[in-house]
């Protein structure tokens, strides 16, 4: 049995639940279990093992095509920060005076209708006496203690109105302000980005003892172009960029990260440039961004599509008289589920039933993700053409302050449902119920998994013309019916408005070309993999 390397190394606030990497990372394993003469042995920093262990997991992959290697135990610092975020989301509990207040107050009612009952049914003068006397210690014991709580919780409110002003003081307040952004928002702070790559770098240093300890490690993958260590192991490696999507959007990525996202992009370069061997999901991304950008050699560049991403399995239940109907309410359940994490639940919650009808879009919030300009178009749907559906989206609009602001102003908060870490099972229900899938991405590494997700649960879909959707999408016809230009929102709109009037003819004309890409299984793209991590190997040893 021959083994593999993948090396990760994403910071400690990356969910690889929420990013396409982990997806990949799923259907590459998922690809490999279907071998028996593979294992892949996965390096990553101390705090990235028990997430991936519970993404893998949850996504059904086996232990028996993977193993991990990780650091023994997570730095100090990140432990402490853990913690104190963990403490933070707790739900906010009553003080244990509070608690015994309440309980004093049940053990009175409960005493005093005990003795009360008690009274009504006495025929001896003495026995009477005596329970009067007890009942009077129980309501003074009872009146003692309230009186205490009542003092104590007087001293704790006074306390944190002391507090609340002198933290209102404003050398003070900067400085709490500054502790409670690091503490809950720490990417958005220079120090922290800072104190990450030291930290990375002392994390990659310890990686790449293990990595060295494995000589039974043919060569080493890394799927993202994020980390320039990864140039620094002795043995074969190949490194896929799936694009680098700052140098077509350097004006949208800089307001929402500023130095930040400067720093990541200087170390994706950083890692380019000291590559060995490259691999990436299109010609596009081969010849515009490594050969023509980067003046890579084109022979150390190879292209390895994806697999087909497909759903069904998530959702499609057999067995039952009526298998689609099964399949749906079982959707519907989902959905109702996926509803409750919704940024604006409050409205969301209303669709308990999972009878809505909405159009969806799955994807993180960014700039090259072109939200702002679907947003615009449903708008005008909603408004000017009367289109009754809601508009599902799956990123936080927290994320990108203009999305919020967008929502906000145009009176969207009850059209526009963001829903917020889906597990698999509730993404795949999402596509099965929605009327339309759209994509209106302006830039992606390879065709979007929107195209196959869709249509493996059976709806039918509409996307951005971008040359890695043209790369696969070839059939002249189809593109005229499915493609629209993401540049300008009022095409993006009449797409989706020609797509809703004509749902069934637009998922027949869809289903030939899903069924012919869907015969490419992610099987087939590992065992591309695995053949240039064989050549290379090879190539090294001569």
């Amino acid at each position: 049995m021959k083994k593999y390397g993948i090396y990760l190394a994403y910071q400690p606030t990356v969910d690889l639940r929420t990013e396409g990497l982990g997806r990949h990372l799923i259907e590459f394993l998922k690809g490999a279990e279907e071998r028996d003469d593979i294992r892949f042995v996965i390096v990553c920093p101390s705090w990235m093992q028990q997430s991936l262990v519970e993404l893998f997991d949850a996504s059904g992959v086996s232990h028996d095509c993977f193993e991990i290697m990780a650091p023994k135990r997570k730095p100090v610092l990140l432990r402490l920060h853990e913690t104190y975020v963990a403490f933070r989301k707790k739900t906010k509990r009553k003080s244990r005076f509070a608690k015994f207040g309440e309980w004093l107050a049940g053990l009175e009612t409960k005493m005093t209708g005990c003795i009360e009952t008690k009274l009504v049914g006495i025929r001896s003068i003495i026995l009477m006496i005596v329970l009067c006397i007890v009942l009077l210690s129980v309501v003074l014991i009872v009146l003692v203690f309230k009186a205490l709580i009542r003092f104590v919780m007087a001293g704790y409110t006074l306390t944190n109105k002391l507090i609340i002003r002198f933290a209102h003081h404003s050398s003070i307040k900067n400085h709490l302000d500054r502790v409670n952004a690091l503490a809950t928002q720490p990417k958005h702070d220079l120090l922290v980005p800072r104190l990450y790559r030291l930290m990375e770098e002392t994390e990659a240093s310890l990686m790449r003892s293990l990595i060295e300890s494995r000589k039974d490690i043919s060569a080493w993958y890394c799927p993202t172009a994020f980390w320039p260590h990864f140039n620094e192991i002795s043995a074969p490696r190949l490194m896929c960029v799936p694009d680098v999507v700052l140098t077509d959007f350097p004006a949208g990525f800089a307001p929402i990260g500023g130095q930040r996202v400067l720093g990541n992009f200087r170390q994706v370069e950083k890692a380019i440039t000291g590559g060995q061997h490259f691999v990436t999901y299109s010609r596009y991304v081969k010849w515009q961004t490594l050969v023509e950008r980067y003046h890579i050699n084109q022979e150390a560049v190879a292209v390895v599509p994806h697999g087909a991403n497909r759903l069904d399995d998530l959702i499609v239940v057999a067995g039952f008289p009526d298998n689609e109907a099964a399949t749906d309410a079982l959707c519907k359940t989902l959905l109702r589920s996926a509803l409750r994490k919704a940024v604006n639940y409050n409205y969301a919650g209303n669709f308990g039933s999972g009878d809505v009808r909405y159009i969806f879009y799955a994807s993180q919030f960014r700039p090259n993700k072109n939200v702002l300009s679907l947003l615009k178009a449903y708008e005008y749907l909603l408004k000017r053409r009367y289109v009754g559906h809601k508009l599902i989206l799956t990123g936080n609009p927290n994320a990108l302050p203009e999305i919020r602001q967008f929502i906000a102003e145009h009176n969207l908060e009850n059209d526009v449902l963001c829903l917020h870490g889906l597990s698999a099972q509730e993404l795949a229900a999402c596509y099965r119920l929605a009327d339309l899938a759209v994509n209106p991405s302006i830039s992606e590494g390879g065709c979007p998994f929107t195209f196959t997700e869709a249509l493996s649960v059976g709806t039918p879909v509409v996307m951005a013309r971008i040359p890695v959707t043209e790369e696969i999408i070839t059939d002249q016809e189809l593109q005229q019916q499915m493609l629209f230009d993401p540049y300008d929102w009022k095409d993006i709109a009449a797409r989706i408005e020609w797509g809703l009037n004509n749902l069934h003819a637009l998922l027949e004309i869809q289903k030939p070309v899903y069924e012919q890409l869907s015969r490419r299984t992610w099987r087939s793209a590992v065992d591309e993999y695995i053949e240039l991590l064989d050549r290379i190997s090879t190539v090294n040893k001569q």
